[in-house]
This record gives C-alpha cells, structure tokens and sequence, in this order.
C-alpha cells in the first residue's frame, strides 16, 4: 500500500500530553510537516507541546483538552475532526494500573477500561464515521502493546485491555478493506515514559524503548498503513517468541520484570 501523503494535513493525536503521544506529535511535525491537532487532559502539557511545535518546526498547532472517557470529550474531539477534515489519526490515549489483582483496586481497573475499551471503541466508531465521509483516503493507528498479546501477570487489566484493542483493529483492518480508511494497531514492549514508571518494573529502565524510537514507528506505521507492527528487533523476536512458546510459560516470563508483592 501507498503512504499516505500527510505534509500539510491535519493529524489527530490523542494521549499528547505526555509519553508516547506527545512525541509522536513532534514526529509528524518534524518528519512530515503534518498539522498536529493534539489532545489531552493538561492543558500546561498541550500549551507547552503547542509552542514547541511552532517554535521549531514553523508547523499550525492546535489543541483540544478531553478526556477519551467522558462521551462530551469525544464529542469534542470528533467535531473537530471533521471541522478541519483530519486526515489520519494515531490513538495514543491509554491508563494503566499495576499491581496484584486486588478488589482493592476496582476503581483504578474501571478508568483503565473506560479509558482503553470503552472510551477508545467510542472515539473510534466517530472517527471511522468521519473518514468514510471524506473524499481523501485516511488512516488510523491504535497503541496496543505486547502486553496483550500474551497475558501480563501484575498488570493484568491493563493488557487485557490492550488484547482488546489489537483483536478490534485486527478485524476492522478487514471489514474497511476497500472503503479508503485504513486501520491497523502498535504494539510495543516497554517504553521509557511516565506510564512505565508507575508499572513498578524492579529493573528500573532496563530493556525500555526510547520513547522518540517508538514514536518514529508509530508514524511510520501510520503513514504506510500497517494493519499491525512490532516496533523494534528485540520486542518482535519477543512477539515470535509468545507466538511458539507455551502460553503458560510465556506468561511466567512476562512476571518477571514486576516486583512481587511481599
């Protein structure tokens, strides 16, 4: 498939805030001179984002503040979408919750649903909706991770909830064959960003992904149109690896960076 020429086009990035979103902004506005419309929930961070934008790369900004899991931020988000006829959209929006499966913990494993299932199947309903109506070809890039596709013991929730993305984007990489919308899923391994930080890893930042490295595969796979991609040799030999090990044995592997509880 063609890339999709994108200079000059708005862009659709969620989760922009921070980590993997907001360098995947400043990727499309330094490798493609593509328009960012970033979206978050901190406003200090999307100002910020917006003026580095400019200041280094001379490229139109804007801004939307949203939460993917309340209905009107996605409403927002896609009204201005199709306002200024955005032409592809890379979904980076996404919480985790680390830890033992705990009862302790449902509130956290609800934001982490609403967010990643919930709010995200919504927001992506809208915006296929958007894209078909358009006259130009579009694509849209969903993050999952390697966590859903192999179980990932101590954060369990968060990668069933990445299976969920990446079996979603799966299918409708098939049912949209033909109609001009491309869609597809990433699923890195570990990245070195806030979210990593709050997973309790026990060797620190050992084996994380650069979040520029990441991002730099993230809108390359949106811009190719990729139904799926494993950004890096080491995460894809890990992705081969869950694919012919005993799914019981890769499940004991992936336990290994978290700390147990004691």
């Amino acid at each position: 498939m063609t890339p999709l020429p994108i200079r000059n086009s708005w862009v659709l990035v969620t989760g922009a805030s921070t980590g993997l979103g907001k360098a995947s902004a400043l990727r499309l506005a330094a490798s493609y001179q593509a328009k960012p419309l970033i979206v978050g929930r901190r406003l200090d961070n999307l100002l910020e984002l917006q003026t580095e934008i400019g200041a280094r790369f001379d490229v139109p900004c804007e801004i939307i503040v949203a939460d993917q899991r309340e209905a009107d931020g996605r409403e927002k988000i896609a009204a201005r979408v199709a306002e200024l006829e955005v032409k592809a959209a890379l979904l980076a929006a996404g919480l985790t919750s680390a830890g033992p499966f705990d009862a302790d913990r449902a509130n956290a494993y609800a934001e982490v649903i609403e967010t990643n299932i919930l709010g995200f199947t919504d927001l992506l309903a809208r915006l296929v909706e958007i894209f078909r109506r358009q006259q130009s070809e579009s694509s849209i890039i969903a993050v999952s991770s390697l966590a859903g596709e192999t179980s990932v013991p101590f954060q369990a929730v968060y990668g069933a909830s990445k299976a969920y993305v990446s079996n979603l984007m799966r299918a409708l990489s098939v049912e949209l064959a033909g109609t001009g919308v491309s869609v597809g899923s990433l699923a890195p391994g570990g990245i070195d960003t806030d979210m990593a930080a709050l997973s309790d890893l026990k060797w620190g930042k050992l084996g994380l992904m650069d979040v520029d490295r990441c991002a730099a595969h993230a809108v390359h796979a949106l811009v190719h149109r990729r139904s799926f991609a494993v950004p890096g040799m080491g995460n894809r030999l890990t992705y081969l690896a869950s694919r012919a090990l005993p799914r019981s044995l890769v499940s004991r592997l992936a336990a290994l960076p978290y700390r147990r509880p004691q």
